[in-house]
């Protein structure tokens, strides 16, 4: 055992790593029943996000044990959980995902879970028999699926639906443990049993990855691939009614009437404006549960910035001059996905309202879509079953 200022120092160093890189961050631990018992004694939320009955809560289990434990925790949470884990440095390897997705406790940068989708999964929180907290059953079930489909993709061994090839020797059985999972939320499995059953599955009722991620998504996993085409292949017909559709969303950080003029202003120039949408709270937390949106959460913040007026606008035949200074290998690397970078005035628009309310120049202010299949996602989520009826009069 190594002296608890060691290891607070180098529990430190390995966070300051972790955002370095866009990783994450990881704390060896000792004695996983006296961590689990101070982070309730200190109110911290947490839960063991899978595999529970696995986790080593003995000394023997825990040097036998090779592989990590994955924790979903509070966005505010991590500090405090590096204190705790300083004064138990072990062996065992903890890997911790605050739900607001902040650099360093993300995947690869990106967010694990959808920031509103992790807040319900670590709310839904149960004792487990061994004393820690576990998502409730049903939404045990419902990010497993999450987990196996688009986080392990081919790994898991189950058939892809999708012409992926999978791995034919899993490190464990995915399969078995769907079917645990389902069994223990008293819930049929989904048919066909594939992943693009299981993705079908989630989409119904709106816990699938949000599109925007999917595109963006890090790891390199062909089944992320597989399922952008077939999500724009079943939307070919509604995609023609947002071919030319862009959609800018101001957030909580740029709220104010002289702001909405501001940005109101500034994407006439280039957008014919085809109506707003005060957003209700429906609408808001559809948006924030099926839509990155930049994450919904500013960089080096812990607070979501909710959004609330939406702007749908038609785009010109041609987009204008490029309205910042950026040269075309940066703009491909920076913006990948962007189809007509009239977008781009979003950055425009954000410095505008930054200096006009004295605010943070992280703050990010309002999204905007950048394609076709983004605009669609994003408009479902703000209309869900009216989508037809809206696509149609516009």
């Amino acid at each position: 055992m190594i002296p608890k200022f060691l290891a607070l120092a180098l529990l430190k160093l390995r966070l300051a790593k972790a955002r370095a890189r866009h990783s994450t961050v990881r704390f060896p631990t000792r004695d996983l029943p006296r961590l689990y018992a101070a982070f309730d004694a200190e109110n911290i939320d947490y839960v063991v996000l899978r595999l529970a009955d696995d986790v080593p809560m003995t000394d023997h289990a825990a040097a036998n044990y090779s592989r990590d434990v994955d924790h979903l925790i509070g966005r505010n949470s991590i500090d405090r959980v590096l204190q705790i884990s300083a004064r138990q440095y072990g062996q065992v390897k903890c890997d911790y995902y605050p739900t607001g997705g902040q650099r360093g406790t993300a995947y690869l940068g990106m967010p694990y879970y959808m920031p509103e989708m992790a807040e319900q999964i670590l709310h839904s929180r149960v004792r487990h028999p061994y004393g820690f907290h576990v998502p409730a059953a049903k939404i045990a079930f419902d990010s497993f699926l999450y987990h196996t489909i688009y986080h392990k993709g081919p790994l898991s061994g189950i058939e892809s639906g999708l012409g992926v090839s999978m791995q034919l020797n899993p490190s464990r059985d995915y399969a078995a443990e769907v079917r645990g999972f389902a069994k223990v939320a008293g819930v049929a499995v989904p048919e066909p049993f594939t992943l693009r059953g299981f993705h079908n599955y989630l989409h119904g009722f709106g816990w699938n990855m949000a599109i925007d991620l999917l595109l963006r998504w890090p790891s390199v996993n062909p089944v992320i691939g597989a399922l952008i085409t077939y999500e724009r292949n079943r939307n070919a017909l509604l995609l023609q009614s947002t071919n030319d559709i862009s959609v800018f969303v101001m957030r909580e950080d740029g709220q104010g009437i002289a702001a909405e003029n501001v940005a109101r202003e500034i994407i006439a120039s280039r957008f014919v404006m085809l109506r707003e949408v005060r957003l209700d709270d429906t609408a808001l937390q559809r948006i924030m549960f099926q839509t990155r949106g930049g994450n919904w959460t500013d960089k080096g913040s812990v607070s979501p910035n909710a959004p609330n007026l939406a702007f749908i606008c038609r785009n010109t035949l041609e987009p204008g001059p490029l309205m910042v200074d950026m040269s075309d290998a940066k703009l491909k690397r920076c913006y990948p996905h962007v189809v007509n970078t009239d977008v781009l005035l979003k950055r425009v628009i954000r410095d505008r309202v930054r200096e006009l309310a004295g605010i943070s120049q992280k703050a990010a202010v309002l999204h905007a879509t950048d394609n076709s299949l983004e605009a669609l996602e994003t408009l479902r989520a703000i209309y869900a079953d009216q989508l037809p009826d809206i696509l149609s009069s516009l």
